[in-house]
C-alpha cells in the first residue's frame, strides 16, 4: 500500500517544488485547486521513486506523477500498489505528449478521453483586445455596462471579503437555479477558498459599482506563463456584467502571463457554449488510463 499523507496548506512549499519543476497545463495541477477542491475529496500525497504523486480516494484517481518521468511499465506499477485496497482505481490526467513519446503504455492501459473535462485555454491578449467579428457582440455588451455603470469599480478580493463573496456566489446559485452534485461542489469549493485565502496563493477581481457586487473572480498561477481562473461569477441582472469580469480580469493579468485557463464546461450545454464563444486557442485533454487486466 502507498503511504499517503492528507494533503493541507503546510505542503504549499512541496507542491510549488514539485510544479515549478515540472509544470503541468491541466487546472487540476494548480494548487489553489489541489487544496480547495482537496478539501472536498480527501485529496493526500506521497513521493514515490522521486515522484509527487497526488491520489484522489473519493473518486480512486492516482493524478499523472508530477517529476522527471517514469515509463510505462513503472506508472502501471505504481498502479497497480494503490489498487491493491482500491480495485477500481484508475490514472488520470495523463500529457498527450507523454503518450506520443511513451508508445508501449497501451500495453498496460486503455486510454480514453473525457471532453467533458478539458480545460479551455485562450491568450489573454485575445480577451484583452476582443478583435473579429466573433468577439464583436461580446464587446458591445461591455461597452454597454460601461455606459451604464459609469466609474465602476475594480477592486482586489482580500480575505476581509469571504462573506461578500459567498453570500453573491449563493445568489448567483440560486437565481440562476443552478443545482446538481457538481454545482453544490463548485459552492463548498468557492468557501474553502475564502476561508483558506491568507494560507494559498491566489488572487481575485471583483467589479463594484455604487458599493454593489457585479461580479467576481478568482484565480491563480499555473506555469510561469499560464494562470487559472477558478471561478467567475457575475450578476444576471447587470447586463454585460459576464463580459466585464471577463475582460477586466483578462486586463488585470496581461501583463504577467500570456496564457488564462477557465477550465472545464463538466459537459453543461450552457457552460460550453459560453466558453467555446471566446475561441480557446487550445483545449488540455483529459485522459484516463484504465488498467488492463
Amino acid at each position: 500500500m502507498l503511504e499517503l499523507t492528507p494533503l493541507t496548506p503546510a505542503h504549499i512549499p512541496l507542491l510549488q517544488k514539485y510544479l515549478r519543476a515540472y509544470p503541468r497545463q491541466s487546472c487540476d495541477y494548480a494548487i489553489c485547486n489541489l487544496m480547495t477542491w482537496g478539501k472536498i475529496y480527501g485529496n493526500s500525497f506521497t513521493i514515490w521513486k522521486e515522484h509527487l504523486v497526488i491520489v484522489n480516494p473519493k473518486y480512486d484517481y492516482v493524478m499523472y506523477p508530477v517529476g522527471p518521468g517514469l515509463s510505462a511499465k513503472e506508472l502501471r506499477e505504481l498502479v497497480d500498489i494503490y489498487r491493491e485496497g482500491h480495485p477500481l482505481t484508475q490514472l488520470v490526467l495523463i500529457p498527450e505528449d507523454w503518450q506520443i513519446k511513451t508508445p508501449d503504455i497501451t500495453q498496460y492501459f486503455q486510454l480514453r478521453e473525457d471532453r467533458d473535462w478539458a480545460d479551455y485555454v485562450y491568450l489573454i491578449e485575445n480577451l484583452v483586445k476582443l478583435s473579429g467579428k466573433k468577439l464583436a457582440k461580446k464587446k458591445n455588451l461591455i461597452s454597454q455596462f460601461i455606459r451604464t455603470y459609469p466609474g465602476y469599480q475594480v477592486i482586489p478580493i482580500t480575505s476581509d471579503k469571504k462573506d461578500v463573496i459567498i453570500r453573491f456566489s449563493e445568489k448567483w446559485r440560486r437565481e440562476r437555479n443552478m443545482e446538481g452534485i457538481y454545482l453544490n461542489a463548485e459552492f463548498q469549493a468557492i468557501k474553502n477558498t475564502m476561508e483558506m485565502w491568507d494560507e494559498i496563493p491566489v488572487e481575485g477581481i471583483i467589479i463594484c459599482y455604487q458599493n454593489r457586487i457585479s461580479a467576481f473572480s478568482i484565480f491563480s498561477e499555473q506555469t510561469v506563463d499560464m494562470v487559472t481562473e477558478h471561478f467567475e461569477k457575475f450578476d444576471p441582472e447587470m447586463k454585460g456584467s459576464a463580459q466585464v469580469i471577463n475582460w477586466e480580469t483578462a486586463k488585470y493579468l496581461q501583463d504577467r502571463y500570456i496564457w488564462l485557463n477557465r477550465e472545464q464546461d463538466m459537459g453543461l450545454k450552457g457552460l460550453r457554449q459560453a466558453k467555446s464563444s471566446y475561441m480557446p486557442a487550445f483545449l488540455v485533454k483529459f485522459i484516463f488510463g484504465k488498467p488492463l487486466d
